[in-house]
């Protein structure tokens, strides 16, 4: 298909017609050119059964389950999520779908986030890497992805109007950063814009991330859709480059933006800047085609869903080794709660609401694993909205509990107080009914462990200490029932690392005082300590910290190298990490390295996620990891320079089990290339023209000339005028200077003049 040529051909409407879907689903299908088919994902391939519909109330073709996003990125495996990539572009062609609407990465600002089981993290690092493996897994096997939703969208509340007020060291550092990742290693297809507004645009009527950021900065030359329903102005978002309003054919849009053109209103260049991009993207789709195989095979995806839940799983506690279930030393057991005979795989709306396949349903899968070797017995336990049927079933589980050796609670999230796209959770609670129901069982069985099936942070306070094991296991698609048995009877070892940290209470969590926002705005007033950044700086404990996870065996850190201990910044350093399995039993370790700038100008978190490494080690065994860290690992956004900065000084390398559990320290020296440029304009501080080595200079100079009482060898005068601007400083001490001189010609003089001496140095100089 030659695209300039078939361009050329098109008519004006046959050319706005592809700037719109053709259907729910469906894109192009203008004149020879294909239909595109694009589904909902991102746990699965949801393809409704009627593609006229949304199929989140008419019902979706079966497919493979996978764990949430959350819990694929609590594996911190990389290559475990190009094999779900893999697993789902198998399941697109038999659906023949060629894009899954896919992944979305928008960070984990509070847990009361309504879709935060659709994302991955809390932090940028760690969601880019694993986003950029799971849409290279789909996309090298000849399947598109859309990477969502750009940007900033962190909650569900009003979530169509309300506009996310973000300062832009705090959006590029946190919330697109993802993004960038993403769009930089594995190119998605397309990328798809938010519903809502940031800092007073529309996303895909927001200049600064449709054209500042996404196609000049990042230089991605891909399709933007919209989501569905988003758009409000089809000529302004055309203008900032939104190639697709989805869904479609929206004809009474499209003869109106027709009209706009032919009016000359809007420059007929950008549709067909648009089309040649959408017919790119159509191209790409067709070949994609080429790639699908003879056959689905579900099985074995199903054992790929079955890989995800099992690393995925966060053994969270596990005092006096009550896990795993010793066959030898436990006859009876016993499982309480309907999540084991009824598990909760995913959240609910929209693009969670995937058919499984198949459905393992956890005690069934651990009557197998028992066999004749130990009685399992089950009740439910609790109710948690029928007070009177809750207390007959909490008896029944008490009575119980007395009797066996072991009692496992499978407590969570019930699917009445949703997790779900459209709306935001109102608590982190668990049911009271289950808080009673563990608190009383484990009161009469001191071997009991409890299984959490949820798609963010729980709160835990008034029974976690109670509770000698603790297993978070999502989530966990349909293959979690046998991935849960495997853990807990010891088949598999858990070494799944949290992707968010588990605050003790709700109150704690940065975003807390402003969330869910008012009067149409939500001020991100944190800035760049969402999360981990926010619990280390403020030195509050959180119930789990982020990057924690147990194992079944013993993990010692030997040693760490660096290649170089100073570095120019242009330069890269190598950190070589020696890890050892110290225990009796193989198991996967996750190698975290964090970065800590021990001076710098700006406000900077205690630790920043920069590398990870997932890897496999027998028992005895020992392997060596190396990392390696350049410039980006170190910087941070100047927004005085406009520009990513490192500062000249010493940095700290980390290496750690958990954020909190740091068992390495390398500090190694930094060098900038090029030094930060001081910004003076007529609000600088005294303090800002004394760090400069140039500004220091001539403000001293001009000081002794304003005043005899201007001592700037004096500890309080200095103190006292570092606080203030020039302006103010000749205010305060210059009145009879001011007799015969204009204050504000003369800051404006000292201006350019420290201003001409840095650039002068700057280029070698006097």
């Amino acid at each position: 298909m030659k695209i300039d040529e078939i361009l050329s051909t098109l008519t004006l409407e046959e050319k706005v017609s592809l700037l719109f879907g053709k259907g729910m689903w469906d894109i192009a299908g203008v004149r020879d050119i294909p239909e595109v088919t694009m589904v909902d994902g991102p746990h699965g391939v949801r393809k409704p059964l009627d593609m006229d519909k949304t199929g989140v109330f008419e019902g979706n073709n079966p497919a493979t389950a996978f764990p949430i996003l959350g819990a694929l990125a609590s594996t911190w495996n990389v290559d475990l999520a190009y094999e779900v990539g893999e697993a789902l572009a198998d399941e697109c062609h038999y659906y023949d779908v060629h894009v899954l609407l896919a992944p979305g990465v928008n960070i984990k600002r509070t847990p009361l986030g309504g879709r935060n089981f659709e994302y991955f993290s809390e932090d940028p690092i760690l969601t880019g890497e694993i986003a950029s493996a799971y849409i290279s897994g789909l996309q090298e096997n000849g399947v598109g992805t859309s990477l969502k939703h750009y940007a900033a969208n962190n909650s569900e509340f009003e979530r169509m109007t309300i506009s996310s007020e973000v300062d832009e060291r705090t959006l590029r550092e946190i919330y697109l950063r993802a993004f960038e990742i993403a769009i930089k290693k594995a190119n998605p297809w397309l990328v798809m814009t938010s519903y809502n507004k940031i800092n007073g645009y529309r996303s895909e009527e927001n200049p600064f991330l449709m054209k500042e950021m996404l196609r000049n900065e990042w230089s991605y030359d891909g399709v933007t859709v919209s989501d569905w329903g988003a758009v409000t102005d089809r000529a302004k978002a055309l203008e900032t480059s939104l190639d697709i309003e989805m869904p479609g054919p929206s004809l009474s849009k499209q003869k109106q933006l027709v009209q706009q053109i032919r009016n000359h209103e809007i420059d007929e260049a950008l549709v067909d800047a648009s089309v040649k991009r959408i017919l790119e993207f159509v191209q790409k789709a067709s070949e994609g085609k080429k790639k699908a195989k003879d056959r689905c095979d579900f099985e074995q995806n199903h054992l790929v869903a079955k890989q995800v839940a099992v690393e995925g799983t966060v053994l969270l506690k596990n005092d006096r080794n009550v896990l795993p279930i010793k066959k030898e030393k436990t006859k009876s057991l016993l499982v309480i709660g309907r999540h084991a005979i009824d598990p909760r795989i995913s959240g609910k709306g929209g693009s969670a609401m995937v058919t499984p396949y198949k459905l393992d349903i956890p005690l069934d899968k651990m009557k197998e694993i028992a066999g004749n070797d130990i009685t399992i017995h089950y009740v439910d336990g609790y109710d948690d909205f029928d007070s009177e049927q809750n207390e007959m079933k909490q008896q029944e589980a008490i009575a119980l509990a007395k009797q066996v050796d072991n009692v496992i609670v499978f407590a969570g999230i019930p699917e009445e107080l949703e997790e779900a796209e459209g709306f935001d959770k109102e608590v982190t609670d668990l049911p009271q009914s289950q808080i009673n129901l563990i608190l009383s069982v484990v009161k009469e069985q001191p071997n009991t462990t409890v299984v959490l099936s949820n798609g963010s942070p729980v709160t835990m306070n008034e029974w976690v200490d109670e509770v000698p094991a603790l297993v978070e296991g999502w989530f966990a698609g349909q293959a979690a029932g046998s991935a849960i048995a495997d853990i807990l009877f010891g088949f598999a070892n858990p070494s799944g690392k949290l992707s968010e940290t588990f605050p003790e209470r709700i109150s704690h969590n940065p975003a807390h005082l402003t969330y869910p926002g008012e009067n149409g705005k939500v001020h991100y007033h944190e800035g760049v300590f969402v999360g981990y950044r926010y619990y280390d700086k403020k030195e509050i404990q959180p119930l789990f910290p982020f990057g924690h996870g147990l194992s079944y065996t013993e993990f010692k850190y030997d040693s760490i190298h660096v290649n170089k201990e100073a570095i120019q910044d242009d330069e890269t350093v190598e950190v070589t990490v020696t890890v050892r399995n110290s225990g009796a039993m193989a198991g996967m370790e996750v190698i975290q390295l964090y970065v800590h700038d021990q001076e710098s100008s700006v406000i900077r978190p205690l630790k920043e996620l920069k590398k990870f490494k997932k890897v496999q080690l027998n028992p005895g065994e020992a392997k060596q990891i190396t990392f390696t860290l350049s410039k980006q690992d170190f910087a941070f956004y100047d927004v005085l320079s406009q520009g990513w900065q490192v500062e000249t000084g010493s940095f700290d390398l980390f290496i750690g089990r958990s954020v909190a559990d740091i068992r390495l320290t390398k500090t190694i020296h930094i060098t900038a290339t090029e030094e930060k440029k001081p910004v003076f304009t007529r609000k600088s501080l005294t303090k800002e023209w004394l760090a400069d080595k140039n500004g220091k200079k001539i403000i001293t100079d001009f000081f002794d000339q304003l005043s005899d009482e201007l001592n700037m060898e004096d500890e309080y005068t200095l103190s006292f005028l570092k606080e203030c601007p020039i302006s103010a400083v000749i205010s305060l001490f210059g009145q009879k200077w001011m007799e015969t001189n204009d204050a504000e010609a003369k800051v404006d003089q000292l201006i350019a003049q420290v201003n001409q001496v840095n650039e002068e140095t700057s280029k070698g100089g006097c």
